[in-house]
Order: structure tokens, then sequence, then C-alpha cells
């Protein structure tokens, strides 16, 4: 994801190099670094004119419900606004999404120095955003992938995705890479959907019958976090709808993916 950002900040003109030396550290006034809770990142600088500015990227849908502003085409700030919302998510951030494009908005607020905000209240700090735009970036399917993915089918391996992305990047990827086809009846759910239909109460526990209803026709999971992750290979070792339990190998690259990797029986770490 940056490097395609930052790409784009060479196609555009500018240079890493120099913004960087114009902003070091230094002028960091606070961080928000990415997890995949919140699944944005904000950076807050001093700028030479004395506003203080952060500068917001991430998820598209999540960051754009954040924005009460947004910049047109003459870089003038107007209104932003549930409708405006709405139609930017179906003319824009979906179209991209299902070609297999990340979607990330770029966005940023402004503060006075004299009035600077608690920023240990990130609810509120990160919010009334102005929108710059949103970005479509692509992760290709490397060529020797779709080939690994029926060569693990042929040896009677089901694989499944378990992704951070938009429903609609993760479907897309999934069908390139051969894991689902177009007309499977397979599943392919949010984190949020997932978690409503494994537990019998809100936030309650996990329901090893109602989990058996699901998984054996789950094949990607999009918008999910590290512990739904681990709730599925934790799930899967645990049920005893087939004759033998299932064996489970997971793979992950980043230290969020520590306890479904632990959990499994085989773990590959990236």
């Amino acid at each position: 994801t940056e490097c395609g950002l930052l790409g784009f900040v060479g196609v555009l003109g500018g240079s890493y190099d120099e913004i960087r030396t114009r902003y070091p550290e230094e002028r960091f006034v606070h961080v928000y670094t990415f997890n995949s809770v919140r699944k944005n990142m904000s950076t807050v600088i001093r700028r030479p004119d004395s506003v203080v500015r952060m500068h917001t990227k991430g998820a598209s849908e999540i960051v754009l419900k954040k924005c009460k502003t947004i910049l047109n085409r003459n870089g003038d700030v107007i209104p932003f606004s549930n409708v405006d919302y709405d139609r930017l998510v179906q003319t824009i951030i979906e179209p991209m999404a299902c070609d297999g494009l990340r979607t990330i908005c770029v966005a940023y607020r402004d503060f006075t120095p004299d009035a600077l905000p608690d920023w240990d209240d990130e609810t509120n700090c990160v919010d009334q955003l102005t929108c710059i735009c949103i970005c479509g970036i692509e992760d290709p399917v490397r060529a020797e992938v779709p080939d690994a993915i029926a060569k693990c089918r042929n040896a009677g391996i089901t694989v499944r995705m378990v992704t951070g992305d938009n429903v609609n990047t993760a479907r897309s990827i999934a069908l390139k890479c051969g894991i689902i086809s177009p007309n499977d009846s397979f599943l392919v759910l949010e984190g949020k959907e997932f978690n409503r239909r494994i537990r019998s109460k809100p936030d309650g526990e996990v329901d090893q019958a109602l989990f058996d209803k699901v998984w054996p026709h789950l094949r990607v999971l999009a918008r999910s976090s590290p512990q739904d992750k681990y709730v599925l290979v934790r799930g899967i070792i645990a049920s005893k709808i087939n004759p033998t339990r299932e064996v489970v190998a997971v793979t992950g690259d980043g230290t969020n993916d520590g306890p479904a990797l632990k959990k499994a029986d085989v773990g590959f770490a990236m």
C-alpha cells in the first residue's frame, strides 16, 4: 500500500525525501499507528504556519465515514453528507473493489495551536475529517498462485482466505486465485457477519453447533480481525462433524497472527 501511494506521489511530481526533510519526526505531534481494529493510521504534524494538521489514511469506507467535508476538483472544501457517502461507495469504491483494487481514503484535519485536543481521545480527534481522495491500489496475484491453489485442492486441501480487505476486493482476488469459482455456492463473509452467525448472542461465546453450520461452506473471510482468524482455526480444530478432525495449517505475515499460528497444527510465519 505504502509503495503504491509513494509511487503516486512521484507521478504527481512530489518528492518523498523532500517532504520528509521538511517534516522530520521532531515535527510530529502525535501518531495513531495502523492496526487491524482501527484499519487506518494518522500522523499529526506541526506545519511552518503553526497550524497542526492530522493526516489520515486507511480503509476507504471506514475513513470516509469520519469525513464531514471533501475537496472538490478545484481544491475547495465543500460539505460531505451521508448521501454523498453512499454515492461515493456505489460509484467509486465498490467498482474499484470489484476489480480487485484495495481502496484507500486519504484525509486530513486542521487544529489551531491554541486549541489542541486531548490526543488520547482518539474517537473525537480522528473525526470531522476532510476527504482528499480515494486511491485504488492493485496487489496483483502472482502468476504461480492459481496453480498452487489447484495443487492444494487436488491434494484434498481446502484453502480459505482470511483478510482485512473489503469484501468485494477479497471476492475478486479469491476468484483470480481459484479459491472460489463464479458459480460456487461457498460463503464469502465479512467479519461482523461471521461473528453474528457463530454466536447465539452478540458479543457472546462462540456456539460450536452454529460454527459447524458455517465453516464447511466458508471460503473467504473479509474485513476480519486477527481474533476472527484465531476463532476460525480453533473452531475447525474443535469440530466433530467429520469422522476425523481437520488438520489446520495457517499462514500469517504479522505479529497479530501469532495466536492463530500457534493454535494451528502447522503455522507458516512470513
